[in-house]
């Protein structure tokens, strides 16, 4: 059973990562523009990239645990772990300040949804890097 949930990994994690990145484009661009469909459409991405985020987790602890390492691999490993346990978080409290920013139209929750889309961005960037490093080797 957990060798097939980590199967499933490279198929689920590429879908949340580009979701967050493009989610942060239509943000700056909704910034940039004053385009409130940037906006919403950043919105939807968030939330999606948030529940398809969790089968991505998931399979991701079930590759680490079928998965044998050598001593290269096991820091990049530890590495690609915590941002990969981050950002399912992060993107989680982004959906949420997101449609609470909307709703009450409270600045301080669009900041904060935007300081953490960025957070977000740079840990799915980090546990892409040291994803890549564990399966093609050091870059």
């Amino acid at each position: 059973m957990i060798e097939s949930a980590a199967y499933f990994h490279p198929f689920f994690v590429h879908f949340p990562v580009a979701l967050i990145v493009a989610a942060a484009l239509a943000e700056v661009l909704h910034v940039a523009r004053r385009n409130s469909a940037f906006g919403s459409a950043a919105r939807f991405m968030i939330i999606v990239a948030a529940w398809v985020s969790l089968p991505t987790a998931l399979s991701g602890f079930a590759a680490g645990s079928v998965e044998v390492l050598s001593a290269d691999q096991e820091r990049a490993f530890a590495i690609h772990r915590i941002a990969g346990m981050a950002t399912p978080c992060l993107i989680f409290l982004c959906a949420g300040l997101a449609m609470s920013a909307r709703r009450t139209g409270q600045i301080w929750e669009l900041m904060l949804y935007r300081v953490f889309l960025a957070a977000a961005v740079v840990t799915v960037t980090i546990a892409g890097i040291k994803g890549g490093e564990i399966v093609h080797g050091p870059i």
